[in-house]
């Protein structure tokens, strides 16, 4: 395997990337992005996901929004200036467009690099993103989780595991190693992306993205909870919902469910628009 490891300079941030692909094997064509959430870096979310894939296709995994090894603007963090730190990954790093797979705030960006960038995408698949940010419970939310960050980093911390977890799926990790993730320092300026996500409203975007795309719900997510994930089904057009039976980490709790789901779209022709599937996977 070969990876190249890469840094862009924007105007005012800086974004890294991961590239990596079968030596000699190398394949833009069929290059796969994935975009990580709020806290957690491209290779603490992908780093197993990624094996998967490379080999049948060139996988692409960037750290943004002052996660891993990436900046953050000195200004007002905006999901525009987020969507333009992938869509410069993107354009660098692959010669024909690419499927784009987002989770969490993973999703929500890379909705908006379809809509403001078009020629980079080939398929979208955005597991458990949101719409906007007028949603009581998605208020409460995420104004306590910014209050930790603010005041409690480690409370914060214990506080976004039990949103990123469902309760079994927690509960059989035991108390030790509960207790040792709860111990891990957050991402660099957590409350910036945190307070990015009461102020999204991303419906004049979804509304343009003309891209078949795969729209996954998660059952037992506390954090984007399905209904929010089918408000952002509704408003894009040819696209596909399904749903799995996991918290908000899917990554983590489902990843061979998941890992089928987005390959079975990304090598798909074409699919009609709004198709529903509540069951468990396809």
């Amino acid at each position: 395997m070969k990876s190249i490891d890469k840094i862009i300079n924007l105007k005012d941030s800086f974004v890294s990337y991961r590239k990596e692909f079968e030596e000699d094997q190398e394949n833009d064509k069929n290059a796969v992005v994935f975009l990580h959430g709020t806290n957690s870096g491209g290779n603490s979310s992908f780093g197993e996901i990624k094996k998967a894939f490379i080999g049948e296709r060139t996988v692409i995994i960037p750290d943004y929004a002052g996660c891993g090894h990436s900046g953050l603007p000195p200004e007002m963090l905006t999901i525009e200036h987020l969507a333009e730190q992938i869509a410069a990954v993107i354009a660098e790093s692959s010669k024909t467009p690419a499927d784009l797979v987002g989770v969490s705030l993973g999703a929500v960006v890379a909705a908006v690099v379809a809509a403001r960038y078009p020629h980079l995408v080939n398929k979208l698949i955005l597991a458990a993103p949101w719409a906007t940010n007028d949603d009581p419970r998605h208020q409460l939310i995420f104004n306590t989780w910014l209050h930790l960050a603010l005041n409690d980093k480690a409370s914060a911390m214990a506080f976004g595991l039990s949103h990123a977890l469902s309760p079994a799926f927690m509960s059989s990790l035991g108390h030790e190693t509960i207790q040792r993730i709860c111990s891990h320092p957050a991402d660099k300026e957590i409350e910036r992306r945190i307070a990015l996500g009461l102020t999204i409203n991303i419906k004049n975007y979804l509304n343009q993205i003309d891209k078949d795309t795969l729209i996954i719900g998660l059952s037992k997510d506390t954090l984007i909870p399905p209904y929010l994930v089918r408000e952002v089904y509704q408003h894009v057009k040819n696209s596909t919902y399904k749903e799995i039976d996991s918290g908000h980490a899917v990554h983590i709790e489902q990843p061979t469910e998941w890992i089928g789901l987005i390959k079975d779209f990304i090598s798909s022709p074409s699919r009609c628009a709004n198709q529903v599937d509540l069951g468990m996977g396809s």
